[in-house]
């Protein structure tokens, strides 16, 4: 996932990383540790001030783009996240999983707001 200002990218790996790429000499920036399990996608928020990753260890985590510390990890899927993609004002992430729902995440508050199912 490209960065807002396109100056970096976020790409996520079966290594359980998430690695921040300078998007102009393709030099690894940073990587974030925190999942157990193969990191299937990332989002920036529209400001990159975070990123969001999704995992098959069933999580959403949220990183500081600045630090490139885990602020926290979202937990409510009973099987991998597949997908995850911030809300274009920044107040939401939405996150699919094989579990077959999608759930929309409070940014700010950083829980669960809703759910859709099959």
């Amino acid at each position: 996932s490209w960065s807002p200002d396109g100056r970096h990218i976020a790409s996520g790996s079966v290594d359980q990383t998430v690695k921040v790429w300078d998007a102009k000499t393709y030099t690894l920036v940073s990587t974030l540790e925190s999942h157990e399990h193969t990191v299937s996608s990332c989002s920036w928020s529209l400001d990159g001030t975070h990123i969001a990753s999704g995992s098959f260890d069933n999580t959403v985590k949220v990183w500081d783009a600045k630090t490139f510390t885990l602020v926290t990890t979202l937990e409510s899927h009973t099987d991998g996240v597949v997908s995850c993609s911030w809300s274009p004002l920044g107040t939401h992430i939405a996150s699919g999983s094989w579990d077959t729902t999608m759930k929309v995440w409070n940014a700010q508050k950083l829980i669960a707001t809703s759910q859709m199912t099959k």
